[in-house]
């Protein structure tokens, strides 16, 4: 059990069909020692320019997506929001559950599209990529302030979430 990160989905970090290049530790004496890096969660911060995405998918017509996160550390290994972490040039694996991507602009463009005059409500989905209610959520609060902007103009949303 020595090999073995406890609370993560992923043992491993795989390829990204994305990177033509990839760094690689070499172990010039050829040993099969495995070269495990239990190294803790790290939070990146990106400022989008716009935070509701339209859906488009046959199933789901005119349904908008929205998500405060990329990357989630509750590291579901059935998660099918995983290989969009390669989009960003890391891992479906650890990566995944080790760097996460935050928004920390998101309530403000969400107000932002409300404001817009051209903007028709429409059901928006709330982290249809990644849990909104990952343990970052309780010290960074953006999918608070999101839900915040939702209750004042009074817009209708739905979330995906797996805590409770």
């Amino acid at each position: 059990m020595d090999d073995y990160f406890k609370g993560r989905g992923s043992q491993i970090n795989t390829d990204n069909k994305f990177l033509k290049n990839k760094y690689v530790t070499e172990h010039d004496e050829v040993l099969d020692e495995p070269l495990l890096s239990n190294e803790k969660t790290q939070i990146f911060y990106e400022h989008p320019k716009k935070i509701v995405n339209v859906v488009k998918s046959p199933d789901i017509p005119g349904m908008y997506s929205m998500n405060p996160y990329q990357g989630c550390e509750h590291g579901c290994i059935y998660c099918y929001a995983r290989n969009t972490h390669e989009y960003w040039g890391y891992s479906a694996g650890l990566d995944f559950e080790r760097k996460i991507i935050a928004k920390p602009n998101a309530p403000q463009l969400l107000e932002k599209q409300f404001m817009n005059k051209n903007w028709e409500v429409s059901p928006i989905m709330f982290s249809g990529n990644t849990d909104c209610y990952q343990p970052v959520e309780r010290e960074l609060k953006i999918t608070r302030q999101m839900l915040e902007v939702l209750l004042k103009f009074k817009h209708p949303a739905s979330m995906i979430t797996k805590t409770i």
